[in-house]
């Protein structure tokens, strides 16, 4: 299920230069260059990697000594507004680990695969979908939703939202969570609805495509290039060359950054164009 969702899945080993430093969508290496992001650590990063409200939330949480995963009152926050965020999906439930629902869902669907709506495929018999910020409704049609947060991790806990009620009670009942992460999760949601309050905001993140033209149709910020694996390794490779990083695999989206220059995209709408 959530294992497509990590870079170590890959039979290839993914390759990215080492990050002494990250600021909104630009990443930087240890020898100076910058890169500009396209793979977002699977979306996780899509309002930058340093979301609003984190740094102070993570210094003030420590401080406090709430990191070990006990009872806490992160999580009746977290649930509230993440009913704010998913009206349609007002039944939370959270977990300390990512994978904690698989058995549920083969038991119930017959597959513990969770579609990613941001591909445009929706496996059959699939009952559970991701949900990615700036994509309408994208994965509403299925009964649980799996938020991608913006959270500058990947060691996120695993959120589960149902619509329905007795669907939910047939979930396992949600475990303590750190208290830290919880409070995170908190302050990136608080400013990814800050965002969805602003309508220009949310259509500019359907903008500003750099690959106009190339690879077919964008969902939202979101892009699939549809080229074969053996061809994307060889885009991936120029790419970082040329100072953007590429999700690890053709069957994962690239995210178009809400912020860059022109200038440091150039190159690559040209190594872009000769594998359309």
């Amino acid at each position: 299920m959530l294992q497509s969702m990590t870079r170590q899945t890959d039979a290839e080993p993914y390759t990215m230069p080492v990050v002494v430093r990250a600021r909104e969508y630009y990443l930087y290496d240890r020898f100076g260059k910058r890169y500009v992001d396209f793979f977002q650590n699977h979306g996780r990063a899509i309002l930058g990697h340093r979301p609003e409200g984190v740094q102070r939330a993570l210094k003030s949480t420590i401080s406090r000594g709430l990191v070990a995963e006990y009872p806490s009152v992160y999580q009746g926050r977290l649930e509230k507004i993440l009913a704010q965020l998913l009206p349609d999906f007002p039944y939370v439930r959270i977990y300390p680990r990512q994978g904690s629902v698989a058995e549920f869902l083969k038991r119930r669907f017959g597959t513990d695969e969770v579609a990613d709506p941001a591909t445009g495929v929706m496996p059959q018999g699939c009952g559970a979908s991701y949900w990615r910020p700036f994509l309408g409704d994208g994965g509403a049609d299925t009964v649980l939703l799996f938020p991608i947060l913006p959270f500058p991790g990947s060691f996120i806990p695993e959120i589960v939202c149902a619509g329905d009620e007795a669907l939910a009670n047939e979930l396992p009942p949600s475990s303590p969570a750190s208290p830290l992460l919880l409070d995170l999760l908190v302050k990136s949601v608080s400013a990814l609805l800050r965002m969805y309050e602003s309508e220009d905001a949310v259509a500019s993140r359907a903008m500003g495509n750099p690959l106009e033209g190339l690879f077919g149709r964008p969902r939202g910020p979101y892009l699939l290039t549809g080229l074969p694996e053996d061809r994307y390794r060889k885009l991936f490779h120029e790419a970082l060359e040329a100072g953007v990083v590429l999700p690890p695999g053709p069957g994962i989206p690239m995210i178009f950054p809400a912020r860059y220059n022109d200038g440091d995209v150039a190159e690559f709408r040209r190594i872009a164009a000769r594998y359309c």
